[in-house]
């Protein structure tokens, strides 16, 4: 009953849920039975196991371990992948083989291009120095190209197949009818177009004598009278650090260092400026912007963009010859595994074109292995040591008749010992006629041709003396010379009678003013007083006073030319004298 009377309700519970329940619970337990053996199954956990880990770097465990599905597939997939990263365990040449190849366009110069290492472009160095850089090279100094460094490499022999495919079916022979070998080279394509950037801006600044502050590199001249150099990195202005003695243990704190082609640029104007070497030979060089050089100024002070009318460096010209085969770039130390001997005989300045022409020409010149009695006695009449001559100095005393030629096997001596004494009294006669030929000029100490003054340079203040007689290799011949511009010691000169000692002893040194100055149209020079210094301290105004002077490389260019000169004349004198029987 209830409260007020009426029936109570009463719930009644259903007993068959219970077995809904037990049911529902059994399903429970089977799928966490199925879940835990399909974990069974798994690879486990490498870190929870304590199992080796695969490492994607060190400290950093490679995330496709804790990928659940398709472990295995994802790890295969993953070794996959690593075998395939090192490109360069693949061959050099993989695309050559193949015959895959492009092309790049530079200033509108259209080049082919190979591919090393899969995608690596790279460019032959011989089609870009015939087509790209030729004009470049033909007219800047060497001293241009040492401001770089680009290393270049030996061509494997798909690779040189593929470029003279390219050059025949391609372009029609346009890069030469030279073939392609092992011994040519290839230089990354992005070196070669950072390349002919500097070479264009090192030829408008040399040759075209065009200048403005937005090139990459220039001077700046402080209150109109010091000039300082500077390379542009990333759109800042930096000067050297050494150029700055005084305030250097302040301004190292705010200094940077330059590198690649930022220091290539700097070397190009060090070099313009006449500065030394060891200044900034090496690979890094420390600078400091030049706001920061700024403000260590007085107020005031101006600094305006500025470049040289004329450096310590030239243009030359045009006709110069030997630039090419790869001299602007780091070669590999070792050699390429095919050598031709042809390749090296057309390389021969004088265009030999067969071996048999070299090897006459190598016998010509080779010092005989035994000099006879008769011509080791005239050479010692001469001051002269057999042992100390080359070949060609002995082929050049036998063409001007002051030695006895060499007697081939089998040839019967037809001189009796009164007509080689006869012969040995002319050679005697004509040295001594020389001597009183030149005898005049030494008592005379004025030199009688024309000789042009050299300015007197201003200096810098130097530890070292801005003039020095030094030993320099020419031709060959081991030579002193003095430099031209104060502590620029790459630019030379030599005296002229140490030109006519050292490289045609038996011509009179009237006859070499007349050869050098009115039939080359060679310049003599005056030195001016710190060359004459110099000159009189160590003994080279004892002929003239002043000495004439020859610029060394006048001598390099006209050499082949005074050779053949020398030759016609000597060989006159020998043409006249009397035969003796």
């Amino acid at each position: 009953m209830s409260g007020n009377g009426g029936p109570m309700l009463v719930t009644e519970e259903r007993h068959d849920d219970e077995a809904e329940i037990d049911d529902l619970a059994r399903k429970i337990k089977e799928a966490n039975k199925a879940k835990l053996a399909r974990a069974a199954s798994l690879p486990p956990n490498p870190l929870a196991g304590g199992g080796p880990v695969a490492m994607a770097r060190p400290g950093q465990p490679a995330i496709q371990q804790f990928f659940n599905g398709a472990a295995s597939t994802n790890g295969t997939a993953a070794a996959g992948k690593a075998a395939d990263a090192p490109q360069l365990d693949k061959p050099v040449d993989e695309e050559s083989k193949k015959g895959k190849f492009g092309w790049v366009d530079i200033e509108k110069v259209f080049l082919p291009l190979i591919f090393r290492y899969t995608t690596e472009k790279y460019t032959s160095v011989r089609m870009v120095e015939r087509k790209l850089l030729h004009r470049y090279l033909q007219v800047l100094p060497p001293e241009v190209n040492s401001c770089t460094c680009i290393r270049s490499y030996y061509i494997t022999d798909a690779e040189s197949k593929l470029l003279n495919e390219i050059n025949l079916k391609h372009t029609d022979c346009t890069f030469g009818k030279e073939a392609f070998t092992s011994k040519d080279l290839v230089v990354k394509l992005k070196d070669t177009r950072e390349f002919h950037k500097f070479l264009d801006l090192c030829h408008k600044k040399l040759v075209l004598k065009k200048s403005n502050a937005s090139d990459r590199c220039g001077f700046f001249r402080i209150n109109g009278e010091s000039v300082v150099p500077y390379t542009v990195k990333e759109g800042v202005k930096y000067v050297p650090l050494f150029y700055f003695e005084g305030e250097t243990d302040h301004l190292k704190l705010k200094s940077e260092s330059v590198e690649g082609w930022d220091l290539a640029y700097l070397k190009f104007c060090c070099k313009v400026q006449g500065i030394r070497n060891e200044l900034f030979a090496n690979d890094t060089c420390k600078v400091v912007a030049l706001d920061e050089i700024k403000g260590h100024f007085p107020a005031g002070t101006t600094f305006e963009d500025y470049w040289p009318a004329k450096g310590s460096i030239e243009p030359v010209p045009s006709s110069r010859h030997g630039v090419s085969a790869g001299n602007w770039t780091q070669k590999p130390a070792g050699q390429p595994s095919a050598k031709p001997i042809q390749s090296a005989v057309q390389m021969q300045p004088n265009g030999l074109q067969n071996l048999n022409q070299l090897s006459a020409l190598n016998a010509a010149y080779r010092l005989p292995q035994q000099l006879t009695a008769a011509q080791l006695q005239q050479l010692s009449l001469q001051g002269l040591q057999g042992s100390q001559m080359t070949g060609q100095q002995l082929q050049q005393l036998i063409r001007a008749g002051l030695v006895a030629g060499q007697q081939q096997p089998g040839q019967v001596r037809q001189q009796q010992p009164g007509a080689y004494r006869q012969q040995q009294a002319v050679d005697m006669a004509a040295l001594q006629r020389q001597q009183q030929r030149q005898a005049p000029a030494a008592a005379n100490k004025a030199f009688p041709g024309k000789l042009t003054q050299i300015k007197e340079f201003p200096m810098e203040k130097s530890n070292q003396p801005p003039y020095k007689l030094q030993k320099a290799l020419i031709d060959q011949k081991i030579v002193p010379c003095i430099n031209v511009r104060p502590y620029v010691f790459h630019d030379l000169m030599m005296t002229l009678p140490d030109f006519v000692k050292h490289f045609f002893p038996d011509l009179p040194l009237e006859k070499s003013r007349e050869m050098l100055q009115e039939i080359l149209k060679v310049v003599l020079y005056k030195g001016n007083t710190g060359h004459q210094e110099i000159l009189r301290q160590e003994g080279k105004c004892q002929l003239y006073d002043p000495v004439p002077l020859v610029l060394v490389k006048d001598i390099m260019t006209y050499m082949p030319q005074i050779k053949y000169m020398f030759s016609s004349i000597t060989s006159e004198p020998a043409n006249k004298r009397p035969r003796v029987n």
